[in-house]
């Protein structure tokens, strides 16, 4: 187990870097995409999948080496590994014209960060509390928005915490 695994798992119960989306998260993803959700590139299982998609990719399927032409997708990655698969949705987002929700662990503090701090951001008022875990995540996390429904993202997200959009390449909270 890594040493970024260890700090992830510490306190809830979870001993893999696979993190079940919460329902409650689930169900506003897909009023988002009015039920119609194109893309899991991070799913756990194609049998029976945490999150409802058309198309998932599993581990051993592998998304960093996919394309995500599929109109809509939600991520929500292995943590220990944000370095890659955070600037690859972005990519993704700029090469297709994909929407995309991405669930992160909330750390301005790291290189991987800059990838999408341009883009609007849910900061949640709670600490998660993934799959089956025991208790709730050690960390804040975020919903990061790529594309243009920002009016949308803040109907359906702002009664989870604050919402912030991007001015001039920093954060501001938009009213």
């Amino acid at each position: 187990m890594t040493t970024a695994l260890k700090a992830l798992t510490a306190t809830t119960g979870n001993r893999k870097d696979t993190w079940n989306t919460p329902n409650d998260v689930v169900i506003d993803v897909l009023e988002f995409f009015d039920g119609k959700l194109g893309l899991d590139p991070c799913a756990d299982d194609k049998e029976q999948p945490n999150v409802p998609a058309g198309m998932w990719f599993t581990e051993e399927d592998d998304g960093l080496s996919k394309d995500w032409d599929y109109g809509s997708v939600f991520m929500n990655h292995p943590y220990s590994q944000s370095r890659l698969w955070i600037p690859y949705a972005v990519e993704q987002h700029k090469k297709h014209g994909t929407e995309m929700l991405l669930l992160i662990k909330m750390d301005v503090s790291t290189k991987w960060w800059r990838a999408i701090a341009p883009y609007p951001m849910l900061a949640y008022n709670r600490r998660l509390k993934f799959g089956a875990g025991t208790s709730a995540a050690p960390f804040q996390s975020a919903m990061i928005y790529l594309g243009e429904r920002f009016d949308r993202f803040v109907d359906i997200f702002s009664k989870d915490g604050q919402i912030y959009y991007p001015i001039h390449g920093t954060n501001h909270l938009r009213n």
